[in-house]
């Protein structure tokens, strides 16, 4: 696939080339998913079966919503799906959209009184400046704020799934989940770009 627009720099064109011949992006838009990262959870939940009992669940750093989508298409009955993102996200039926950030203490006070969920999902990705320490340290702060959010929200034998970077070390927040959750794992769904170092903690059944 040749990119002819001579206005884009080469990486533009590279990055353009790679999105276009995606498969995942052609199915994203066969199914009418707002993006590829829909499937992500999709993998997710086929093979964790985090949605078997759910019923309320919370989507941290949602937009532009593809995780939201699945979400409402897999739960029969759902009591409540909230989805939270500071930047905006157009409806979606079915679900409480709130514009804020979830990392600030105002909004995890907030959730607190939403509570509690059967499952807190996390996709979030801060604004990526290339420095991998520094883009790391901004990921690790998101989802220690997420986890902290699930440990406080979740429900007994609730679900808490978040996506992170294997470019820095996170044993200590996995330490956590083992002593919060009864089985924890690390999971890359073949819907992730190879040559992303993005993982997801997938942690099972909060304990009392």
């Amino acid at each position: 696939m040749k990119i002819k627009n001579k206005n884009l720099s080469d990486k533009s064109k590279k990055w353009l080339k790679r999105h276009l011949s995606d498969k995942y992006v052609k199915l994203s838009k066969d199914n009418s998913y707002r993006s590829r990262a829909a499937f992500k959870l999709i993998e997710i939940i086929d093979k964790y079966k985090v949605l078997k009992s759910a019923q309320s669940v919370i989507d941290l750093g949602a937009a532009p919503g593809s995780w939201s989508e699945v979400l409402v298409e897999r739960i029969k009955s759902p009591k409540k799906i909230i989805a939270i993102d500071l930047l905006h996200l157009d409806p979606l039926p079915g679900v409480e959209i709130i514009q804020g950030d979830f990392t600030s203490t105002k909004f995890e006070t907030y959730i607190e009184t939403l509570s509690p969920f059967d499952l807190v999902i996390s996709d979030i990705s801060p604004n990526l400046s290339g420095n991998k320490t520094a883009d790391f340290l901004r990921m690790q702060e998101s989802i220690e704020v997420a986890m902290d959010i699930s440990l406080k929200s979740l429900s007994k034998g609730g679900h808490f799934v978040a996506k992170y970077f294997r470019t820095g070390d996170m044993s200590h927040l996995i330490t956590l989940a083992k002593r919060n959750f009864s089985k924890v794992s690390s999971f890359k769904p073949d819907s992730s770009r190879k040559e992303s170092s993005e993982i997801y903690l997938i942690c099972l059944n909060k304990k009392n």
